[in-house]
């Protein structure tokens, strides 16, 4: 539905921006403006709810959270459109160029905080229980697979791995470039172990008298267990790296939205005015 939505945003995009549909000033184009105005405004109501005493009581800050992502992205939208895709005053281009940046901005912090958090609404991580996880997907997995992994060395391959995911050695440009790789390195593992658990399968069934069916079976099954043991391991040893991010994140989101704030107010008065 989203990318369904998506397309249809950019067909509808380009008639607009010919200026031949509506003017930015009157009618519809006002409209769409107004109500952009106002998601971007009842956007910063989360961090209010989130910070201030007064705001305690409010509800659950989970919905306030959904409501700041969904008119983070539907207020930018409109006002994309309030706007047919050109900009025709300064104070105009400030406060658009303004909104592009929180948004993405706000994209980029979307990006990392589900990398901390359980889901998008959910719960923080702490690195305790992920390395629990990390654990607990070793200890999971069955006789079978246990046998397949030990047969092809697959199970020695993830141990250098988990070493070298959570080593803290080396200078800054090495740990952040092993930071960027780490995913990339984690697949191209995957790759690997799941060729050498194919072969294993395939020789095991003629062993065993396996069908296809059974078969395929066993090697999802231990693929599955490979593919949760890299994820969670991956996911533990950046954790630390994302939250410092997050917080570098906040710092520099807040004065994009204050700009915003700031710029949209300022527009909106000139509009009015001349």
């Amino acid at each position: 539905m989203v990318w369904f939505a998506a397309f249809v945003l950019i067909l509808a995009a380009w008639p607009v921006s010919t200026g031949s549909v509506y003017k930015p000033g009157s009618g519809i184009g006002y409209f769409l403006g107004v109500v952009g105005g106002v998601m971007m405004l009842l956007m910063l109501l989360y961090p209010v709810r989130k910070h201030m005493q007064l705001a305690r009581n409010w509800g659950p800050l989970r919905y306030w959270f959904m409501l700041h992502m969904i008119f983070g992205i539907g207020g930018p939208a409109l006002i994309l459109f309030h706007s047919t895709f050109h900009v025709k005053s300064l104070n105009a281009g400030v406060a658009l160029f303004s909104m592009l940046l929180v948004a993405a901005s706000g994209i980029i912090g979307r990006f990392i905080y589900k990398r901390i958090h359980h889901g998008l609404y959910g719960r923080k991580s702490n690195l305790e229980e992920l390395q629990q996880a990390v654990d607990a997907n070793q200890n999971k997995v069955s006789k079978v697979n246990a046998v397949l992994m030990e047969a092809t060395g697959v199970g020695e391959k993830l141990k250098p791995f988990r070493v070298m995911a959570f080593a803290q050695k080396g200078t800054l440009p090495i740990r952040a470039w092993k930071f960027l790789t780490l995913g990339w390195q984690r697949r191209n593992l995957a790759i690997h172990c799941h060729q050498e658990l194919r072969r294993a399968v395939d020789h095991l069934a003629k062993a065993q008298g396996w069908n296809k069916q059974q078969q395929d079976q066993h090697f999802q099954a231990v693929s599955l267990d490979v593919d949760e043991y890299l994820r969670a391991v991956q996911q533990a040893a950046q954790f630390s790296s994302y939250e410092r991010l997050f917080r570098l994140w906040h710092i520099l989101h807040s004065p994009f939205v204050w700009l915003l704030a700031i710029s949209g107010i300022v527009h909106v008065i000139a509009v009015n005015m001349y």
